[in-house]
């Protein structure tokens, strides 16, 4: 269950982290957190408390940890993206009386729990608690598609932990990142609006690109997709663009990157009232 600092609009630069916890206010951001945790057993969805939030409308809070997962100021429809660890548009919610409400979630436990079973809890303790069916599905969407027809661009540079293998050279490059590890696994807006696809450059140190694609994905009118089969971190920076035509040719031509409309059969999910889906079944 990986999962993604929520960053708000900070004035010139807007960072997203990989990071073990994250917490803001604002706008969510669906990039991806990486942990390892202990194994755990023998806990319940009973420990995961819900309740209307106190937080301003508007703002929302998200922490987590081995032992906890706190999100606060959230509605339904996004808690179940933040759990499930999709975009908020592979989630088609039915009407529910509880849909705009805004809650807060929080799970704190004696002893660490691995991911899985972690987001098992979750899942069913808001199932419970608004009786829910969430069921996955696939569904033919309009994507965007992410490819490097002829591999990395000039700019798109492995990251100096990746780019050398062996003996001496592994390790000078391992002393060289960690001098710079607060700046690894980030990828950096500059003087970006909070809404619209415009920025005054991205840059980024250690990034994948699936870190690349879940930062860009939120702010585009599509979904998109990574089908590039580039592995491994990269450092890069691209300039200023004032829309997504604009950020999508430097994409091209200084990372090898190409964006291309066209529909996907997409992993979707659909949440309907407990009691309309065990009346389908039975119909069927």
């Amino acid at each position: 269950m990986q999962r993604a600092p929520i960053s708000a609009c900070l004035g010139l630069v807007l960072v997203f982290g990989i990071a073990s916890t994250a917490t803001a206010q604002g706008k969510p951001s669906y990039q991806p957190v990486r942990r390892v945790v202990h194994a755990g057993q023998g806990i319940s969805s009973s420990e995961v408390r819900i309740a209307p939030t106190a937080m301003r409308t508007g703002s929302t809070s998200i922490e987590i940890g081995s032992d906890h997962w706190s999100a606060r100021g959230y509605d339904l429809k996004s808690l179940i993206a933040q759990i499930y660890d999709v975009d908020a548009r592979r989630i088609d919610f039915a009407g529910n009386s509880s849909a705009d409400a805004r809650y807060d979630v929080t799970l704190a436990l004696p002893r660490d729990i691995d991911e899985d079973a972690m987001q098992h809890m979750l899942e069913d303790a808001l199932q419970k608690k608004f009786g829910l069916a969430i069921t996955p599905e696939s569904r033919a969407m309009d994507v965007y598609v992410l490819t490097a027809p002829n591999g990395p661009g000039v700019a798109l540079h492995p990251h100096a932990t990746t780019a050398r293998t062996g003996g001496m050279a592994t390790q000078m490059a391992q002393d060289a990142a960690g001098s710079e590890k607060d700046d690894a696994g980030q990828i950096t807006y500059v003087g970006k609006v909070c809404s619209g696809t415009s920025s005054g450059g991205i840059s980024a140190s250690a990034g994948t690109i699936e870190d690349f694609r879940r930062t860009l994905e939120p702010d585009l009118d599509r979904l998109l997709v990574d089908e590039t089969h580039l592995t491994g971190s990269y450092d890069f920076k691209i300039g200023s663009y004032a829309n997504k035509d604009e950020l999508f040719k430097l994409m091209h031509d200084q990372l090898g990157l190409v964006v291309t409309p066209t529909q996907r059969n997409m992993a979707i999910l659909t949440v309907r009232p407990a009691e309309a889906e065990t009346e389908m079944q039975a119909a069927l």
